[in-house]
């Protein structure tokens, strides 16, 4: 039942007391933000320290401990820590901070003397004032009053805004926690407990009066009381307890654990929100997780009133609400203070609790699920000697930009945030760690400041003699510049001109070939820079270097005039080879410029088949005729004694192009050059160039027919016959005489025996040489020469092949084969095949005779008929044209 309060309020005039702030014994003239020194525990270090607390030796460890540590050295530390100097110096000089209130609108800070500092979150001075007796415990605000309950037994609520507006209520045993009510305007109900075990929520009823409801009592001091949504939890010897106040019954109690040999009433709990509905509870070394179903809309209505009016006890009890243990684990320290960090992590704020002398406060990050520690800090915090675990705090405020976390002792205030990209930048200049604070500038620095931390890195290694790396750090971070985008229009000049010094000074200290594959072609350097790098390789005769790149960068990056007159030298002074790679480089550069002259010249020296295009294209072979018989050869690499021994078609595809350009220029060589140069050894050439200008132009070629006989003779047999029957302006007598020279040219002499009349000798020719009864005949019958006829009849009598041929042939009277029959000697052997023949010609003969008789027979008996019919038509008289005849 609710009862009411043995002390209604004290008057604000009570209470109401200034802080005097008495700076005349300061001297302190630091500046408002003053940096912290902090000695950055690694995870080593960490280990060493917990295998000493528990009695073990790390031993020969001790190696590996510091390896790990110069390596984990080489990162930036993950937090920051800052000195705050905006609270009042009386607090750290003559006063102490006993407890803090870190809230989105209201810091609040109060000391052992009853003094309470109340500022903006960017410690603004809202006002200062002293409100207890002695010692406050706890502060609490829900964004409109604060509430603050000390030692002396009291309970101060105030309006922030409105200083008048404050009330102290005496509870007259020392109370440890408060908290308001969230709609406390309205409501007026708070709920306090200290040393007298009683969890009390009070109200101010309508006429004034304090009406207080104890919720629980008799289980020890209650050292903490904590609300979220219409659940209240508080902390005493029986543990943590959780409270529906919707449903007034208990929802979960988890023990304090016995076996730590920790009293729970002599260490303050650590409560922090990260969620919602999510509770973390650190209390000496234990860290729970909780996680709460919230209430609905219709429940936050009645929030903590509901537990002192006769009206809400009457209401149904709604469904507790379900509170659950989710994690729980244990720490090597005591925690003085705890924050949700980032990543499921935690940043717990703990005291060494196994040594006697009380060290440096640790802030340490933690998986807030398995309690792992990821990372340790020692702070150096004034006067931490003489300080115990509930004279430190850890509150977290989320400002416009990064987190930021509040370390306060009774004796220092600190300011304690994540590292930002800039400061992790800053971190790394500092330690000299310039490519990795290169790479973090590229968030927070503009080009030229973060191109100049690039150059800081570079001349860091280079000053170490590490050329290699070097080398491809000046292509990684020159390359990263913005070239085309830079913001300013000088950071261009500045940063081409920051790279070319640091080619110089590869150069100064020759290692162009170092730095040679990293020269950039964009941004285009001083034309020097390229023209260093071509000179060093032809000096250094690396000629596929050179190659490489003159080919690779442009050439207006460099001055070829100079660069062609230098090869032009060094051809003089090197042979074989490393002449002809340095050759190839010099043709690159003039074909490129278009020097097509030199070009040329250099490719026939090096017996470059390329030199022919160059000559068809440009039509320049007048320049080099000279030359004709290299040029020609080209693309040929036997012995030239063996070129007209080539087949034809191997020729024809060996020297189509210098036939080509041959056949190009045919109006610009003389005929007689052509001739002369080839007529000897390279008469295949010349044969493939007739053909390819009688293909152009036919009538140039006419007044060499008979060269080309004798080269089609020798060449293209094959296609000889159809050239004579086709022309006609060759030499028939040396068109004989050279197909006499050679054997199998017999169709070809037939022919041109036939052409001149010799048609004797032709015949002759057919009948001895071919032995071709058929081909004999048809020349002769072509020749329409009777005594040819005679002449093959006669000449044939002894070749029986030839008779039988004579016999099959049937003229239309049969004369023919009556003169063969004739003149067939009478002593001839007659052969079956021969036999046969005579006997088809009797039968025939007889056959013919037989028809010819019964024709005969018919045309007589026709002929009489129309004889009678004439002579008896005769003796008629007929008209005609009317006359009787």
């Amino acid at each position: 039942m609710p009862e009411a309060g043995s002390d209604e309020s004290i008057p604000p005039s009570e209470v109401l007391e200034r802080f005097d702030r008495d700076e005349s014994d300061d001297n302190d003239t630091s500046k408002d933000s003053e940096k912290l020194k902090v000695v950055e525990t690694d995870s080593a270090t960490t280990k060493d320290e917990r295998s000493s607390m528990s009695g073990h030796n790390t031993g020969d460890n001790g190696e590996e401990d510091e390896e790990e540590e110069e390596e984990e050295d080489t990162e930036p530390p993950m937090l920051k820590y800052t000195r705050i100097t905006k609270l009042p110096k009386n607090f750290f000089q003559r006063d102490s901070i006993s407890a803090c209130l870190f809230h989105d609108k209201l810091f609040a800070f109060a000391t052992h003397s009853g003094i309470i500092h109340l500022t903006e979150p960017d410690l603004t001075t809202i006002r200062t004032f002293k409100c207890h007796r002695s010692s406050i415990m706890a502060i609490h605000t829900d964004g409109e009053y604060f509430a603050t309950a000390s030692i002396d037994g009291t309970v101060v609520v105030g309006s922030i805004e409105n200083a008048s507006d404050i009330m102290a209520f005496d509870f007259k045993r020392p109370v440890h926690s408060v908290v308001l009510d969230q709609n406390y305007r309205t409501s007026k109900v708070f709920i306090s407990g200290g040393m007298a075990g009683e969890v009390i929520v009070s109200q101010r009823n309508w006429i004034g009066t304090r009406v207080d409801t104890k919720v629980d009592r008799d289980h020890g001091p209650i050292v903490g009381i904590y609300t979220v949504d219409d659940i209240v939890f508080w902390m005493n010897d029986s543990g943590i307890t959780f409270y529906s106040i919707s449903s007034k019954s208990k929802l979960l109690c988890v023990p304090f654990p016995t076996d730590d040999s920790i009293r729970p009433d002599l260490y303050r709990p650590r409560v922090h929100f990260p969620e919602v509905n999510t509770i973390i509870v650190c209390w000496g070394v234990s860290v729970w997780t909780f996680k709460v179903s919230l209430a609905n809309q219709i429940d936050r209505q009645k929030k903590l009133g509901s537990i002192l009016t006769t009206a809400a006890s009457s209401l149904r009890a709604l469904p507790d609400k379900k509170v659950e243990l989710e994690t729980y684990f244990k720490m090597d320290c005591l925690i003085a203070g705890v924050a949700s960090f980032k990543d499921d992590q935690l940043l717990v704020l703990g005291i060494n609790a196994f040594n006697s002398k009380s060290g440096p406060p640790e802030l340490k990050v933690v998986d807030m699920l398995t309690g792992e520690e990821i990372h340790n800090d020692e702070i150096i915090s004034k006067n931490f000697q003489n300080l115990s675990l509930n004279d430190y705090h850890l509150g977290k405020y989320i400002g416009a930009n990064t987190p930021e976390y509040y370390l306060i002792s009774a004796n220092d205030a600190i300011l304690v945030k994540e590292l930002t990209l800039e400061d992790r930048y800053t971190w790394y200049m500092e330690n000299r760690f310039y490519f990795k604070a290169w790479e973090v500038g590229r968030f927070v620095m503009n080009d030229v400041d973060r191109l100049k931390t690039g150059l800081a890195y570079i001349n860091q290694i280079l000053e170490e003699k590490k050329w290699d790396e070097a080398a491809k750090m000046t292509n990684t971070i020159f390359g990263a510049f913005p070239w085309k985008s830079a913001e300013d229009a000088a950071a261009r000049p500045f940063a081409r001109n920051s790279w070319q010094d640091i080619i110089r000074r590869f150069f100064d200290a020759d290692k162009v070939n170092l730095i040679a594959p990293h020269i950039p072609t964009e941004p285009q350097l001083d034309t020097a820079i390229y023209e260093t790098v071509l000179f060093f390789y032809i000096d250094e005769n690396s000629s596929s270097q050179l190659s490489e790149y003159s080919k690779k960068w442009p050439f207006g990056y460099y001055s070829p005039d100079i660069l062609e007159d230098k090869l032009e030298d060094k051809l003089r002074d090197v042979e074989g080879e490393l002449r002809r790679e340095f050759c190839q480089a010099l043709c690159h550069l003039y074909l490129v410029h278009k020097k097509y002259l030199p070009a040329v010249g250099h490719l026939i020296d090096m017996k470059d088949p390329e030199a022919l295009d160059l000559l068809i294209k440009e039509d320049m072979l007048v320049t080099f005729l000279d030359r004709l018989v290299e040029i020609i050869l080209l693309p040929y690499a036997g012995p030239v004694e063996e070129i007209n021994n080539l087949s034809l078609g191997v020729a024809q595809t060996t020297f189509s192009k210098p036939v080509e350009l041959l056949v190009q220029n045919r109006n610009s060589i003389p005929m007689s050059q052509i001739i002369d140069t080839f007529s000897q050894e390279l008469q295949i050439i010349l044969f493939l160039y007739f053909k390819g200008l009688s293909a152009v132009e036919p009538l140039m070629a006419v007044p060499y027919e008979t060269q080309l006989v004798e080269l089609y003779a020798r060449f293209k047999q094959s296609e000889l016959l159809s050239f004579l029957k086709k022309h006609s302006n060759y030499d028939i007598d040396r068109a004989i005489k050279i197909c006499s020279q050679k054997d199998g040219y017999h169709q070809e002499l037939i022919y041109l025996w036939g052409k001149i009349g010799e048609t004797r000798k032709a015949l002759s020719l057919i009948i001895d040489k071919l032995n071709d009864p058929a081909l004999a005949i048809s020349f002769v019958i072509d020749s329409n020469d009777s005594d040819l006829w005679h002449f093959l009849v006669s000449y044939s009598l002894d070749k029986p092949n030839f008779i039988k041929s004579l016999l099959e042939h049937r003229d239309e009277y049969g004369e023919k084969t009556l003169e063969v029959m004739k003149k067939i000697p009478p002593d001839t052997e007659l052969d079956d095949d021969l036999r046969l023949i005579l006997g088809n010609i009797t039968r025939d003969n007889w056959l013919s005779l037989s028809v010819n008789k019964g024709v005969f027979k018919i045309i007589d008996d026709e002929t009489k008929e129309v004889a009678l019919e004439f002579l008896e038509t005769r003796s008629r008289g007929k008209l005609f044209d009317g006359t009787i005849i």
